[in-house]
């Protein structure tokens, strides 16, 4: 079966020094287009392959694309200089060029499913890069209440909402505000998890006790428990990498 696959990154050519604000807010920038891209792929995992880099400072020197194992390298043009002359909006849109660019030559040397990486395209676009993803609905058990989970994004922070609706009046109560982690966002593994606790609470309840986080609806308020105990903030990176 193989290894899922993970992401999308580009290492594109910067002026700024590595850990400084500058790059912190140009990588952020970055990330979030392609990690948007990504989960536009609706779960699409090209076949024999678990990531894709993207290395635009090789544009010139490699003649070719490249595949060691289940990862994929090609080297697209970047330019700095244009990327930077954009405002936000100019800059999300750069980005999604070059990894279109990168994903259709891909497809075409790999015979990828090219639809998937025009769907992705289109869906970054026509949301005019408002990251948000609402995932189904669920009933509650005495059948008067629905419940709904979802993520939105922006560069630098992940938030969890839930969205209950109660006799078509709805309430939406914000779980948590996270570090955004991109692709490797805990949010996504923990959103196979929302449920609803019994007919007054709905959120999220991972790893039998280990992480439970829900909005009771008598009460008006979000409850969040780590390890059984009540807290005000749950540390993420005790059961989660890169959190």
């Amino acid at each position: 079966m193989g290894a899922p696959f993970s992401d999308i990154t580009l290492y594109t050519p910067t002026p700024y020094t590595v850990g400084t604000p500058e790059y912190w807010e140009e990588t952020s920038l970055i990330n979030f287009v392609s990690d948007l891209y990504v989960q536009n792929m609706n779960g699409y995992k090209p076949p024999k392959t678990s990531r894709i880099t993207i290395q635009p400072a090789y544009h010139d020197i490699w003649n070719r694309t490249w595949k060691n194992g289940s990862i994929v390298a090609i080297a697209p043009f970047f330019s700095h200089d244009e990327f930077s002359s954009f405002e936000k909006s100019g800059k999300y849109k750069y980005i999604l060029d070059v990894i279109q660019t990168a994903t259709i030559q891909l497809s075409e040397e790999y015979q990828w499913n090219r639809e998937v990486f025009e769907i992705a395209y289109k869906k970054t676009l026509d949301s005019n890069f408002n990251f948000r993803i609402e995932y189904p609905i669920k009933q509650s058990k005495d059948r008067k209440k629905r419940g709904g989970f979802v993520i939105t994004k922006t560069e630098s922070i992940t938030s969890a909402y839930v969205d209950i609706n109660i006799n078509g009046t709805i309430r939406t109560k914000k779980l948590f505000d996270k570090k955004n982690s991109w692709w490797y966002d805990c949010v996504y593994y923990l959103a196979r998890y929302n449920k609803w606790f019994d007919n007054d609470k709905f959120g999220i309840g991972f790893g039998k006790g280990k992480i439970d986080i829900w909005y009771s609806i008598d009460k008006n308020i979000v409850e969040l428990y780590d390890g059984g105990r009540q807290v005000t903030e749950i540390d993420f990176r005790k059961y989660f990498l890169f959190n």
